[in-house]
């Protein structure tokens, strides 16, 4: 009779509950649980298949069900304004903050202790953050970078509920949006926190064109933070690649 590892049984057992906690905080029940496996699998944890296919796929399917919500919900607003808006909440900054305030790290199976004490000096900053700082602040008012693996997350889980619904956009909308996927940290909306544009109730913020100019100067320094932020990330990952190929 073959005697199953205790260590492969608690690892098994730790993903069941990781899950089911996801599951529950998605109100999304999975029909291949292999996919949320795969989610929640750095590329650091050895003899199984990391997260990054679904990154990829969870990078883009956020930006373009964020992109029609927008476009849909924001009839006055020209192109400019919407890019600074999307790349405010689906930033680095923005995702790596609803990773922290839902504690998805601790379901992520990896192996690097540098990775998990970069992530705990990140949380601990983040937790002491106001609110409010949260939705305009470049790194949410804090001075330091977060890591990237944290907004992986986010994306992966995302992108493990598109593909599981047979690539339903607007159910992967739904789930993200009336859960607290995307809107666990400060939702950066069109007159939101001060940035000086009328808001979505199309109540006027008497803020004047001063408040208006520095509400654009806020969404246009937003949307280039992000776009640097992708910029490094695409040099680092093609370093990487160069790497090992060398």
């Amino acid at each position: 009779m073959k005697r199953s590892c205790p260590e492969a049984e608690e690892r098994d057992g730790g993903l069941r509950r990781a899950v089911t906690e996801i599951e529950r905080l998605l109100g999304y029940v999975f029909r291949d649980q292999s996919l949320l496996a795969e989610a929640l699998t750095h590329s650091s944890y050895p003899d199984h298949r990391s997260y990054q296919r679904l990154e990829f796929v969870g990078d883009a399917a956020l930006s373009l069900a964020i992109t029609n919500h927008l476009y849909l919900t924001n009839p006055d607003l020209g192109p400019g304004r919407l890019s600074a808006l999307r790349a405010a909440n689906i930033s680095t900054e923005k995702l790596a903050r609803v990773a922290v305030r839902h504690r998805l790290y601790r379901f992520l199976r990896r192996n690097s202790h540098a990775l998990d004490q970069m992530v705990f000096d990140f949380t601990n900053l983040v937790m002491m953050e106001r609110e409010e700082e949260i939705g305009w602040a470049p790194y949410g008012g804090s001075t330091v970078k977060a890591p990237k693996v944290l907004a992986d997350i986010v994306e992966s889980i995302a992108a493990a509920v598109y593909v599981d619904c047979n690539f339903d956009l607007e159910l992967l909308w739904k789930v993200s949006s009336t859960r607290p996927l995307l809107f666990a940290a400060s939702w950066v909306y069109n007159g939101g926190w001060g940035l000086g544009i009328q808001g979505d109730s199309g109540a006027d913020h008497h803020v004047g064109e001063h408040g208006r100019a520095a509400g654009d100067n806020a969404l246009r320094a937003l949307s280039e933070a992000g776009q640097k932020h992708r910029d490094q990330e695409l040099e680092e990952r093609f370093c990487e690649h160069h790497q090992r190929l060398c």
